[in-house]
């Protein structure tokens, strides 16, 4: 599995509206392939900066996504206008998981 993390910086006090943008693109995105999760965090600390978190079947699957026509065509386009710039990708191969109930 793998997960891929981003890390950005939204222009100040659009936060709330980054978010319903957020949920709807999702929303618009439908079903993708490979995709088991995603969350979106607000950073505790910082009220212009959050995160969001995707877990895929494999890096294939997310490969396939980032360069796809969901994310380029679907998603970015409503969620740019609200990045400050300071905008980072990480992907990361799972190598150990736990679930709590």
């Amino acid at each position: 599995m793998m997960l891929r993390i981003i890390h950005g910086k939204l222009k100040p006090g659009t936060w709330n509206s980054y978010e319903r943008a957020y949920k709807e693109s999702m929303k618009k995105a439908g079903k993708i392939p490979g995709l088991k999760g995603r969350w979106l965090a607000h950073a505790v600390d910082d009220p212009d900066a959050g995160y969001t978190m995707s877990l895929w079947e494999n890096e294939a699957a997310m490969r396939t996504y980032e360069s796809g026509d969901i994310l380029q065509k679907t998603i970015l386009p409503q969620l740019k206008p609200f990045f400050s710039g300071d905008y980072a990708t990480t992907r990361c191969e799972v190598r150990f998981a736990e679930e709590f109930d």
